[in-house]
């Protein structure tokens, strides 16, 4: 298949008295540039979906101050091409735009991180010219509050969390001892130019915040279980069998439990039980999460079977 492919490339540049001598410990670098291809890749993801992809590569150190550049190759597939306002090269450079090149402050993720300043947006409505305001409460700064609007694009970025938590990673060597300053620029302009720059004194603005679990699934209903062995989990979940998989399972019938306890009901391998089942589901950070929880034991079924007699 065709593809369209479009390069920049990007001068990262750390500065500060530890940095004097143009060296940087790998353990504050390499996590660093790690980050800075995380955070391209995600933003793509976020602006231009499944259309594209990006590639980030480490080009070369600058001699004389601790600079490192970074090759940014994007490709379209030529049928999502067309889909597109412009052509490949332009929608790197407003990939760069959203990230950090934006001309005034808050157009650009790094801009509007440092004018929130570590506060969590109050307010956000879209507008009808497809923008979005964002309302931030009040702090030392700003003791009324703050209002700004930003690109739909910009606003996505910011609440994306992969995206934060890569950006915050980029600005973490400034908690280092002797590092003062991030700036991002094209490769080939001056230093002094750099739309992007971050002092020490900003880092907290750009801490990642923790994603919220969402939950997809909260379901009740009844369903058959067969006890696979008599050994419970440290956090008294029962491994149990639901024809399919295996289910750790919290019992929460408390009536249940105390017959157990005192020894009134008696289990073997492969009982049934016969339960109303709440099952959960959330999306996280980490991926899918569920939860099975026993509201009530119907029914205990003994493994042992009998042939029906006529009675």
């Amino acid at each position: 298949m065709d593809e369209d492919m479009s390069a920049k490339t990007i001068c990262i540049n750390y500065d500060g008295p530890a940095l004097e001598a143009g060296e940087m410990a790998v353990v504050d670098l390499a996590p660093a540039l790690l980050a800075f291809g995380k955070l391209f890749e995600e933003a793509n993801r976020v602006i231009n979906g499944e259309k594209s992809h990006i590639s980030v590569s480490v080009k070369a150190f600058n001699e004389g101050s601790f600079e490192v550049y970074i090759h940014l190759v994007q490709g379209f597939f030529a049928h999502a091409r067309d889909l597109l306002s412009g052509n490949s090269a332009s929608a790197l450079s407003n990939l760069w735009t959203f990230l950090g090149a934006g001309s005034t402050l808050g157009m650009s993720l790094y801009g509007l991180l440092k004018f929130a300043r570590g506060r969590k947006v109050k307010k956000a409505v879209v507008l009808r010219d497809g923008n979005v305001s964002l309302e931030f409460p009040p702090d030392s700064l700003s003791m009324e509050g703050d209002t700004i609007v930003v690109p739909v694009q910009i606003a996505e970025l910011y609440r994306d969390v992969r995206v934060r938590k890569a950006i915050a990673e980029t600005v973490k060597p400034l908690g280092r001892e002797g590092i003062t300053d991030l700036s991002l620029r094209p490769a080939g302009t001056a230093k002094d130019t750099a739309p992007v720059h971050v002092t020490k004194l900003e880092l907290h603005a750009f801490s990642a915040p923790e994603g919220d679990d969402y939950k997809i699934i909260d379901r009740e209903s009844e369903a058959a279980f067969s006890i696979v062995n008599l050994s419970f989990s440290e956090d008294g979940k029962w491994k149990l069998n639901d024809g399919q998989n295996v289910v750790w399972a919290s019992i929460e019938d408390q009536e249940f439990l105390e017959t157990v306890d005192k020894n009134e009901i008696s289990f073997a391998k492969g009982d049934i039980l016969l339960c109303k089942v709440l099952v959960q589901q959330w999306q996280t950070d980490q991926g899918l999460k569920s939860e099975t929880k026993i509201l009530k034991v119907l029914e205990h079924r003994s493994a042992a079977r009998q042939i029906n007699l006529p009675f």
